[in-house]
């Protein structure tokens, strides 16, 4: 697999674990109500794969363009990758 497609996959699925784990803490520790609304929803599988969804693409995209905006600028800074 070419070095920059493996970049891109490895940082966006970072990116998207973050904000699943930052998620399920809002959810965890009910940040001001919020958990026990989503968790006591009648449409609670709808609402966590809005919110995973959400958070997911958020984060993984962030942390993709952090990522491209740290990648070294010469050729050998990023064979070093």
């Amino acid at each position: 697999m070419p070095k920059l497609i493996r970049f891109v996959i490895v940082n966006s699925l970072t990116g998207i674990l973050i904000g699943w784990l930052v998620a399920a803490g809002l959810i965890w520790f009910n940040v001001r109500g919020f958990g026990e609304l989503v968790m006591h929803s009648d449409q609670r599988a709808a609402a966590l794969a809005i919110l995973a969804m959400s958070f997911g693409v958020t984060f993984g995209f962030a942390f993709l363009a952090t990522a491209l905006i740290l990648l070294p600028r010469d050729k050998d800074g990023f064979d070093r990758l």
